[in-house]
């Protein structure tokens, strides 16, 4: 577990348009997340199952956290919960172990320590671990993926409560994830829309997954139009011009993290304030780095970026299915709003102070 890290080891200043940053031996390939309070597995389960489900989670024991800030220095926080980094081969454990040292030490590296990093600037950052469910099942019928996907949804949920009642303190919150973060964070609000404290929750960035204006409308959370609101739902899925994203459904709304509106209109590259992304040959910081439209399906639709970045991406969901890279491509422009967005909400709210 990570106690917290001080800020200028998640955000490093920008200096020349270009320019490769460090190597690293962990090139993320989180997958996403599965359609769908101790939980059992269900009487399908296969032989050699891994986990004792009964159990539940406990979110008292730092060892269940990969990010756990104890040295409070801002007024909001963040909860976030990661993608997917259980991969195949699952050999009949469709559930991670918290217990696989291994796994958790990839899951903080190559996912939560870089996806926190855009909150990092302006937020205390809580991200619990969980028992996330394996890639393999998306091969799985539908019945078989709802039951294994209630584990990971009690671990978050749990989380969450015990984050609210044990850590967080009264602050402001920013409610954030990616890919099966996303989906497990959709299905406990579908189910429990009150769960959040609306008057507290500075915006909610649910990315790499559908939200649908239905589903908004149960969760009771409104998707956000502009820069600077407070409360609203921000959510995209990247892809290339004829892109296809597993993540992508009928009905999915988007926030084109360029302008933070709502519009489709095609917003250039130079209001790209930065792209910090991790390549199978290290990560690169790059200006300028894409333009972005919102398209007619409600993904985020980019153009194909130069070769030369293209040869070292991780493409493993397809060919212009941008998924990996949804965070990195937008990177400094997600840091510049959250801080706009954190702005936003405790000037509202000492206005309101000084009203009374």
């Amino acid at each position: 577990m990570v106690r917290c890290r001080p800020v200028e080891s998640f955000v490093e200043p920008i200096k020349r348009k270009e320019r490769k940053m460090r190597s690293t031996s962990v090139i993320r390939t989180y997958l996403p997340g599965l359609c769908v309070a101790a939980v059992a597995l269900p009487e399908f389960a296969e032989e050699g199952s891994n986990i004792e489900i009964e159990k539940g989670t406990d979110y008292s024991n730092n060892d269940n956290w990969s990010i756990k800030c104890e040295d409070i220095k801002h007024d909001v926080d963040v909860f976030f919960v990661h993608p997917t980094t259980y991969g195949p081969p699952a050999n009949g454990k469709y559930i991670a172990d918290l217990n696989d040292k291994k796994l958790n030490e990839e899951t903080d590296s190559s996912a939560v320590n870089i996806l926190t990093a855009v909150f990092a600037e302006s937020c205390n950052v809580f991200a619990p671990r969980f028992r996330q469910v394996n890639e393999e099942m998306l091969q799985m019928p539908e019945e078989k993926k709802a039951g294994y996907m209630n584990i990971p949804v009690s671990d978050i949920k749990a989380a969450f409560t015990y984050f609210i009642e044990n850590l967080n303190n009264g602050r402001p919150f920013i409610l954030a994830s990616h890919s099966q973060g996303s989906n497990v964070l959709q299905l406990i609000l579908l189910e429990n829309p009150d769960l959040l404290n609306k008057d507290k929750l500075v915006a909610a960035y649910l990315v790499g997954w559908t939200f649908t204006d239905d589903d908004m409308k149960k969760m009771d959370l409104k998707l956000s139009t502009t820069p600077n609101q407070t409360g609203g739902l921000i959510t995209w899925n990247t892809i290339g011009p004829s892109g296809k994203s597993p993540t992508l459904s009928k009905g999915a709304r988007c926030v084109n993290p360029l302008s933070w509106t709502t519009d489709t209109n095609e917003y250039q590259a130079s209001m790209n304030k930065s792209a910090k992304i991790q390549l199978t040959d290290g990560e690169e910081v790059v200006i300028d780095f894409t333009s972005a439209r919102i398209n007619n399906s409600g993904a985020l639709e980019i153009p194909t970026p130069k070769p030369e970045i293209v040869k070292k991406l991780n493409l493993i969901l397809g060919k212009q299915c941008y998924h990996r890279y949804d965070y990195d491509f937008f990177f400094y422009n997600i840091v510049d709003n959250v801080a706009h967005r954190c702005k936003a909400y405790l000037d509202m709210c000492s206005i309101k102070y000084d009203s009374t």
